[in-house]
């Protein structure tokens, strides 16, 4: 397929295959347009050409008559002397009415001689030897015949189909009646008008009886049997001139067909290959050959009236009219043709503008607008939402009064609806841009930071908005990517560490246990063994509260949830810290609920939130008071709540308190590790529970809510 697009040859062949059409094509044009003067008629002697040449033959038999008046050669006939004259008077007198005589005014020997050779010219045209046409000329009236070309015993409706009149007026001759006695032509003039006064000037009107014989063949080949092989020469050939015509017009459009299609292609080069042609722009050229073809459409209009007017007229031309038809011919060809070349160019060059996508930066109008339309575009994208808003509501308001004050004029009606119907549609389109706005920032507020708000076909302003609204939670999904990861790398950074601390901490721990069964004899080493194991016992909890709160707030705890008794389970946690709270002076108050409260939960995890928070009443509770564990039930869930009165100023926010290594004193005297409260919560959150904390002075408020158990 590329091959045959790329080559050259089918190319080049292609081109000269189209003009050759598009001349053939002109030339049937020409033929059709020669055709259609015969077409839409029913008979030949309905045509333009008949009666044009009918209109000649009339005139011709008008000529005849007044050359004949001028010299008095009336009746018609061919009358050289005096007596025959006389006897075609007498033949003319028998049939009565009024006779013509000569004019007033006598005529030269020159002039009689010229009437002479121009009644001879006529008589030939009018011999019925040498025409079909048949005439016969009478008096207005129709009751006095002076002659005509129809033979002996012959009448006009006999010798003709169809029979043609009309009249026309001479000159002034004068005229006298059937008492007027013939002199002979010496008595006329002033002569004959001073003899008898009876005599008057007056115009002579006649009449013309014409038509053609009924049967032409071509042994008189005047104009009337030439027009009649005419007629029915081009009513035989006009529907294969017709089909010619559309043949070679389909053959051109294939070829130009062709050449869009392999336009762009060149052996040898990849992709589209872009001419010289486009390299202009693509408004001028179409501007350029849009001209050509009206010149070339002018020469082709001019060339074809040409050839109609010529075609119209007798169809005995002379060899000059030929050589005209011929020429204006090949005009109309030629027109054809440049038409035809500088169509297919055109859309040669807009195929491969368009194959190369280049076709709007090879427009310079579109260049210019494009240029216009950014311009303006960002200067009103740069003003403020509140300019833009009133600038649109003043020309909204501006072209709505304008039409409403003007409704007397046709259209403003329906351009008002229009305009309102438009600013309707606009404002529906808004408030569907911003209802996409609301439902992502809920869904993004929500917490899902993989929503995206659709920005299709949104408003300029709204888009923006959109759009930092989707950087936004992009945003914020990189930062909680990056925080997971942190928080991985430290939780793994954590259990790490702890498990490289386990090893030499077992070891130190059962030292120390080997060293407290030795009977050692200096009481500092005594003190010093003491201090070991207490502190090495730290640094193991310490240790395990690292894995686990690593492990908590990652979530890769195991968590199998059961019926769990809570009260059961406070009274054994309360068991084993009584003593530490006494210690300290500590009394614990419970409020517990009658019978067993159930909860749905992990028991070893649930042990260890209870555990954590008494002992962070053990560490960081005020000496002498007291500490309050209340237990509550109801819809659907379970509230233990443990409060306590600090020992040191509470100066640190409560959901500071839940972070990990944050204690409530910063002086960090005591032996927490801050991760007692995030164990807590983060074990809580796992069973499906909630853990809040409160801090009112130096009163501080836990609180573990969990799914009730029936």
């Amino acid at each position: 397929m590329n091959r045959l697009q790329s080559n050259p040859w089918g190319k080049g062949a292609a081109a000269v295959l189209l003009l050759v059409c598009a001349a053939l094509s002109g030339l049937f044009g020409a033929f059709v347009l020669r055709g259609l003067l015969y077409q839409g008629v029913d008979s030949w002697q309905d045509t333009g050409r008949f009666t044009t040449l009918l209109q000649e033959r009339q005139a011709s038999v008008a000529a005849l008559v007044a050359d004949s008046l001028a010299v008095g050669r009336l009746p018609l006939g061919d009358y050289t002397n005096e007596e025959q004259w006389a006897m075609g008077v007498e033949t003319w007198e028998s049939a009565g009415g009024t006779y013509l005589i000569w004019p007033d005014e006598a005529l030269s020997y020159v002039q009689i001689r010229r009437y002479e050779q121009d009644i001879e010219t006529h008589a030939a045209l009018l011999d019925p030897e040498q025409t079909w046409f048949r005439f016969q000329v009478r008096t207005a009236d129709g009751t006095l015949t002076l002659g005509g070309n129809l033979g002996p015993n012959e009448t006009m409706e006999g010798a003709v189909d169809t029979v043609y009149y009309a009249t026309f007026q001479m000159g002034e001759y004068w005229v006298e009646d059937s008492s007027f006695s013939w002199t002979g032509p010496d008595a006329v003039g002033g002569t004959a008008a001073e003899s008898n006064p009876e005599l008057t000037a007056q115009p002579v009107e006649l009449m013309i009886e014409c038509g053609v014989a009924r049967e032409l063949n071509d042994t008189i080949p005047d104009g009337f049997q030439q027009l009649l092989a005419e007629y029915e020469r081009e009513r035989a050939n006009f529907g294969s001139h017709v089909t010619g015509c559309l043949i070679f017009l389909a053959l051109t459009a294939a070829c130009t067909v062709y050449l869009m299609w392999t336009g762009g292609h060149k052996r040898g080069v990849e992709g589209i290959f872009l001419t010289w042609q486009e390299k202009i722009f693509f408004d001028l050229y179409l501007i350029a050959m849009a001209a050509a073809c009206v010149v070339l459409l002018a020469m082709a209009i001019q060339s074809g009236e040409y050839l109609v007017r010529l075609w119209s007229r007798d169809v005995s031309v002379t060899s000059l009219d030929q050589l005209s038809a011929g020429i204006y011919t090949a005009l109309f060809c030629g027109a054809a043709t440049g038409m035809a070349a500088a169509v297919t160019l055109t859309l040669r060059t807009l195929a491969v503008r368009l194959k190369a996508r280049a076709l709007a930066r090879s427009t310079l109008l579109c260049r210019v607008l494009t240029a216009l339309v950014r311009i303006l575009g960002e200067f009103f994208r740069n003003l403020p939402f509140t300019w833009k808003a009133a600038a649109a509501f003043l020309l909204y308001f501006f072209v709505n009064l304008i039409l409403f004050t003007n409704q007397y004029y046709w259209g403003s009606g329906p351009l008002w609806l229009l305009l309102n119907g438009a600013v309707l549609l606009f404002l529906c389109w808004w408030s569907v841009g911003m209802g996409r706005l609301r439902k992502g920032s809920r869904a993004i507020a929500a917490g899902d930071l993989n929503h995206r708000v659709d920005t299709r076909l949104m408003p300029y302003d709204l888009r923006l908005q959109a759009e930092d609204l989707n950087n936004i939670s992009a945003g914020l999904s990189s930062a909680v990517d990056e925080k997971m990861r942190s928080e991985r790398f430290k939780a793994e950074l954590i259990t790490n560490v702890s498990h490289d601390l386990k090893t030499p901490l077992t070891s130190i721990i059962n030292y120390v246990d080997l060293l407290k069964t030795t009977r050692q004899t200096d009481p500092k080493a005594e003190e010093y063994i003491q201090v070991l194991d207490r502190k090495s016992q730290r640094l193991k909890k310490l240790t395990e509260d690292l894995v686990e709160a690593s492990k908590a707030s990652t979530g890769t705890l195991t968590v199998q949830r059961e019926k769990i008794g809570m009260g059961q389970l406070i009274d054994q946690a309360l068991g084993e810290w009584t003593e530490k709270l006494e210690d300290r002076k500590l009394t614990v108050l419970t409020n517990l609920p009658e019978g067993e409260t159930w909860v749905y939960a992990d028991g070893r995890h649930l042990w260890r939130v209870i555990d954590n928070l008494l002992s962070n009443c053990a560490k960081y509770a005020m000496e002498g008071t007291r500490i309050y564990l209340d237990l509550t039930r109801g819809k659907g869930q379970v509230k233990l709540s443990v409060k306590n009165i600090s020992r040191e100023p509470l100066n640190v926010p409560p959901e500071r308190l839940m972070e990990r290594f944050v204690r409530g004193e910063e002086s960090r005297t005591t032996e927490g590790s801050g991760l007692g409260l995030s164990i807590a919560r983060s074990l809580t959150e796992l069973q499906g529970g909630e853990f809040q904390l409160a801090v009112d002075g130096d009163l501080f408020k836990a609180v573990v809510t969990l799914p009730q158990a029936n």
